[in-house]
């Protein structure tokens, strides 16, 4: 039976991450992908300068979408907007995640698509693991380490705790893709709080390569908050052209319950959206998500050096994420009643919001990456 240190189920930002580190310390490393890759993902696709910092990697240009976004614009509920100068890199999800994947095993780590653990049981020191291979056969593994990192419906965590999760979705979103003319600036991000449209952090348009997305999420109903907000934004901008593809994904994360970030238990650890760092109120995931990746292979690390326990030092290391994300789950916009509610918060928060993410992304350049403040703060 073949055994590993750590064997990783998920091959997006946070296992490939965690992969990368978790070898290039010396660790024998399974990472394994459900599906054929690369793979098509709903996601956004957007990331803050400071994400190459926590990768340990410069992102190749040919990874990157060809237009380059460096400034937003920001629009509340009366209206009124501003722009600002901010570095973001733009990239699809399935050439991206592919090239991370690449990236862990240059480092050292074994990798297979088309694999999914199906079962596991603990034995002493060690975890026995059964996967579903590319052949549809089931292999035999051990590993000391098992890291769930599948996402937004995380097999292993399901399993130990289901009652970490609702019975059904705890929110949306939906993004258009188009080929158009209107009067959009290629480098900007646009972003729209107003709850007509999204009641769960901003509405947004940018450009991929050739491709605008308009695009938003709601608690309920999104499909029809999309289509409003499709519509305002043709008439603001002029849109003129067809819509190519429309795109959607929804989370089953019961963020009423008491469990939203659970880094796992012994040793079997969560990382990434599986350890229910789904911060709305950023609007962003991956930063959380790669950082994760990278703190949970440094705790496993430490733990071999240290015989110290696996799950005490990861917590330790994600205390400052973990905090911030439980905090933000508590300030999504659904908290309010109406956009004049939300644009009283707006009016003397986007400000002070604005001014931190200037300083705090000052700050990163000076930071370690395992120190980096995420944005917004």
């Amino acid at each position: 039976m073949t055994e590993y240190d750590v064997i990783i189920a998920g091959g997006g930002v946070a296992g490939s991450v965690a992969a990368k580190f978790a070898a290039k310390g010396g660790l024998k490393v399974l990472l394994v992908e459900k599906y054929k890759t690369p793979r098509k993902k709903a996601c956004s696709g957007i990331q803050f300068g400071y994400f190459e910092k926590i990768l340990g990697e410069k992102i190749p240009s040919e990874r990157l979408c060809t237009n380059k976004i460096n400034r937003v614009r920001i629009h509340l509920p009366s209206g009124w907007g501003m722009n600002a100068p901010f570095k973001i890199f733009n990239f699809m999800r399935d050439t991206f995640d592919e090239w991370l994947n690449q990236v862990a095993v240059e480092d050292g780590a074994e990798f297979r698509d088309e694999c999914e653990v199906i079962d596991w049981d603990e034995d002493g020191d060690l975890i026995n693991v059964s996967i579903s291979n590319e052949k549809k056969e089931v292999e035999k593994l051990r590993t000391k380490y098992l890291i769930d990192a599948t996402g937004l419906r995380p097999k292993i965590r399901m399993k130990l705790h289901p009652e970490h999760f609702g019975k059904g979705s705890s929110g949306a979103a939906v993004n258009y893709y188009l080929k158009c003319t209107s009067d959009l600036q290629d480098n900007k991000l646009y972003m729209f709080y107003n709850m007509e449209y999204n009641n769960m952090m901003f509405a947004w348009i940018y450009k991929k390569s050739d491709l605008w997305v308009v695009g938003t999420g709601y608690d309920k109903g999104v499909a029809e908050r999309g289509r409003m907000f499709f519509e305002f934004a043709k008439e603001k901008y002029n849109i003129e052209g067809e819509v190519v593809k429309k795109e959607g994904f929804s989370t089953n994360i019961d963020f009423t319950g008491e469990n939203k970030v659970w880094l796992g238990e012994g040793r079997i650890l969560m990382a990434g959206d599986s350890a229910g760092l789904v911060d709305l109120h950023r609007g962003v995931g991956m930063d959380s998500a790669a950082l994760s990746g990278r703190l949970v292979a440094k705790a496993i690390l430490n733990a071999e050096k240290s015989n110290k326990d696996v799950l005490e030092i990861y917590t330790k290391l994600m205390k400052k994420i973990t905090k911030m994300t439980e905090k933000n789950q508590h300030r999504s916009i659904y908290r309010f009643k109406n956009n004049e509610e939300l644009g009283r918060y707006l009016k003397f928060g986007i400000v002070k919001m604005g001014l931190g993410m200037l300083v705090q992304n000052f700050l990163n350049k000076f930071r370690r990456a395992e120190k980096l403040t995420l944005l917004p703060p």
